[in-house]
Order: C-alpha cells, then sequence, then structure tokens
C-alpha cells in the first residue's frame, strides 16, 4: 500500500505499510551529500510511526555515495535508540549492493536480496515476538 511521496529532483522517497507492522521506505534515485537530508526526514516520519521493522529499500538508488553510506549507518543508529528493526533491500549487483559491499558494510547493516526475504525474516520476528509476549502472560 503505497502511503506517500516526497524528496527531491535526484532522489525521490515513498513509503508503504506492510503487514505485520512493517514501514517500507523505497528509495529512488542518487542518495550522497546533495540528498541525505530526503533521507534524514524520511526516516525521522517513520519512526515516528512506531513500526516493528523499517525497511530501507535501495533498489532504486542509481548512486550511493560515501556520505549516503553515512546517513544509512545514522539511521541504523537512530532505528536502535527507538527500539525499531532497520533492515535493507539491496541486491547485490544493485548499485547499492555494490557500494555497501565495497565500502565493508555487508557486516554492519541486515542486508536483504530481495522482498521475500525480509518478508520471512519480518515473520520469523513477529512470530518470536508474539510467543515471548503469550509465555510472559502465563
Amino acid at each position: 500500500m503505497e502511503a506517500g511521496s516526497q524528496g527531491s529532483a535526484r532522489l525521490k522517497s515513498s513509503y508503504r505499510y506492510d503487514d505485520l507492522d512493517v514501514l517500507t521506505l523505497l528509495l529512488a534515485g542518487e542518495l550522497d551529500a546533495g540528498t541525505a537530508l530526503v533521507v534524514v526526514r524520511a526516516v525521522t516520519f517513520a519512526l515516528a510511526k512506531r513500526p516493528m521493522a523499517l525497511v530501507l529499500d535501495l533498489t532504486g538508488l542509481t548512486e550511493l555515495s560515501d556520505a549516503g553510506v553515512h546517513v544509512l549507518r545514522a539511521a541504523q543508529d537512530r532505528a536502535a535508540a527507538e527500539g525499531v528493526v532497520l533492515r535493507l533491500l539491496a541486491h547485490p549487483s544493485g548499485a547499492a549492493g555494490r557500494r555497501l559491499a565495497e565500502t565493508g558494510m555487508t557486516g554492519v547493516f541486515d542486508i536483504y536480496p530481495d522482498r521475500t526475504a525480509v518478508r520471512v525474516e519480518t515473520d520469523r520476528i513477529a512470530f518470536l515476538r508474539r510467543m515471548k509476549r503469550r509465555l510472559d502472560a502465563g
């Protein structure tokens, strides 16, 4: 479900709510120092919605600079501080996937190659949380 969009001439962002309280932020275009504020604003908005998980879909990026990687890292820190799981959707052969590998960030982020892989992990986490709540309730 497409929920909204915003951005600049070089980077567009849109978001949608998926099942299981997952908010996906789709980014398309160039993520660099000149467009980083688009991501900062979009992540701030998304985290205010208190999702269980925030997925940054980077498959639409045509460029990811060092400044863009830094913004993604800051988003990860911010999400963790809010208690929200941050996941990246980036195909290994795409611009973002290649750049994350080049910068050694593949071990830092939870990166998934497609929506199915993200969904499976989200389903697993949701199941474990439900079971924990049931056990805690007695």
